[in-house]
């Protein structure tokens, strides 16, 4: 006791310099508070006024025909960036570029049947565009298939869009073995994963771990769930030996890879998301499609349709690329785009159900 008293009575001096260091501690810890709610006030006010000069500094170039020069990238490719420039996704007379249409796209021309083809099965995907709490809108797509001319490819896609893909042991589908699994099909979880504004659509399954868990209402799938692998050698070696029906020459046409459904996407893909890129969907002629490996194997049917088709098409896309390198303008659609129901029928179910 007698130490410890003394040691205090010894450095009065000592003492008062703490006192001053924790008042100028105080002092300091204020005075970086203030400033960092001061700056928080401006921020907001300065991004608006960011987004304003950005979206302004666009509209001015594009008029002058002057943005390369001024080094206005956004404005030479078409992208408009400024939140106040730019108009609301879900109105349907909205743009890729963030610009209003005078009036809803009309769509490009249904294609024609190539000679010698024929449809022998019709595919009627149900679309939901955005938020069906906030009144999102909805569409319809027709798709004809080239069953005769490339029947392993189409019935591939019709699994797809009914009972689903499997690769794994039915087994892997009941409890009690330690694992759990489910078939990949278009109608669970399934919609637009990638859109190349009025170019093409892609349609696939982002995560089969996530669409799982949806569908059975559960938070995450869990360390149990084993997603589908691509399908085996032996089905590849059958669809990639059919013949190429046709070029990627006009709007409307269903392609998928050569190697069939579950061999879209970079190939580096995860078993989860094999299915990400499936199947796409033309919404211009894209020549280069030719030389991805790719092979159509049907078509879009009628012009509402085809309408549908190129709404659709004309979404505004998540940033992505954006800024970084000029015109990459591909991603996933600023609006959820779903499918909602699939219903699948032959040609002569068809034409007997419309007599």
């Amino acid at each position: 006791m007698q130490t410890t008293t003394t040691s205090l009575s010894m450095h009065p001096e000592h003492n008062n310099n703490n006192d001053n260091d924790n008042t100028s501690s105080s002092m300091s810890r204020r005075n970086v508070l203030f400033t960092a709610v001061a700056a928080a006030s401006i921020i907001p006010q300065s991004a608006s006024a960011v987004e304003r000069a950005v979206g302004s500094a666009e509209i001015a170039c594009r008029e002058n025909g002057n943005c390369l020069e001024l080094g206005e990238w956004d404005g030479a490719v078409g992208w408009t960036w400024g939140g106040k420039d730019r108009c609301d996704a879900t109105d349907p007379l909205c743009g890729a570029d963030g610009k209003l249409r005078d009036a809803p796209l009309a769509g490009e021309a249904v294609p024609r049947l190539p000679e010698g083809v024929e449809i022998t099965n019709v595919v009627t995907i149900d679309l939901s565009i955005g938020k069906k709490t906030t009144g999102g809108e909805t569409g319809t797509i027709n798709l004809g298939l080239y069953g005769s001319a490339c029947p392993a490819s189409v019935q591939q896609m019709l699994d797809f869009c009914t009972k689903g893909i499997l690769t794994s042991s039915k087994l892997m589908l009941e409890e009690g073995y330690g694992v759990i699994s489910a078939p990949v099909k278009l109608t669970e979880g399934g919609g637009i994963t990638m859109l190349y504004p009025n170019k093409r659509l892609d349609f696939g399954i982002a995560s089969q771990s996530v669409s799982y868990a949806k569908m059975k209402r559960l938070n995450k799938a869990g360390e149990d769930f084993v997603p589908q692998t691509r399908p085996t050698s032996k089905e590849v070696d059958v669809i990639s030996k059919e013949p190429v029906v046709r070029k990627h020459d006009v709007a409307g046409l269903l392609s998928i890879p050569s190697n069939g459904i579950g061999y879209g996407g970079s190939g580096l893909d995860s078993d989860d998301e094999a299915y990400g890129s499936s199947f796409q969907i033309t919404a211009a002629a894209v020549p280069g499609m030719d030389n991805e490996k790719r092979r159509v194997i049907g078509q879009v049917m009628d012009e509402e349709s085809m309408a549908v088709l190129a709404r659709v098409a004309s979404l505004p896309t998540k940033k992505g690329l954006k800024g970084v390198i000029p015109g990459q303008n591909a991603g996933p659609p600023l609006l959820r785009v779903t499918v909602n129901d699939i219903s699948v029928k032959s040609v002569a179910s068809a034409a007997a159900a419309s007599e």
